[in-house]
């Protein structure tokens, strides 16, 4: 339903994912984090501007470009996003810095280390 909404096709990788495992919480290092694989509905109110989206102001001019899909919560205003120009394995970004080759490879790494993208960030 939500790729119906946003008229949109998934990347294969994250619709197998969302399949087999589903959404929710990444326990991390951080206790202020949320760290949340956002559900399918919330993708695309975020991306739609809808619900609790529609006017929100940390949205303002960011996750606006529409060859990529929010689909992490990082913090409340801080998301990351997916490169939806590939079918297969989609890029991960935390801004405008690419932080893994695919969504399997952002996976291990924020298994290792629930805040690995900020180092990657800070490289960027």
């Amino acid at each position: 339903m939500a790729e119906e909404r946003l008229g949109i096709t998934f990347p294969i990788e994250l619709r197998k994912f969302y399949l087999e495992i589903g959404y929710g919480f990444i326990k991390g290092s951080n206790v202020n984090a949320i760290n949340r694989i956002m559900d399918l509905d919330t993708v695309a109110d975020i991306t739609l501007r809808e619900g609790v989206f529609e006017f929100d102001p940390d949205l303002d001019g960011i996750y606006e470009e529409e060859d990529k899909l929010v689909f992490f919560e990082v913090n409340e205003g801080i998301y990351l996003t997916l490169n939806l120009n590939t079918l297969q394995q989609a890029h991960v970004y935390y801004f405008e810095n690419k932080i893994a080759d695919s969504l399997t490879e952002f996976i291990i790494k924020i298994n290792r280390d629930s805040e690995y993208f900020e180092d990657e960030k800070r490289k960027g």
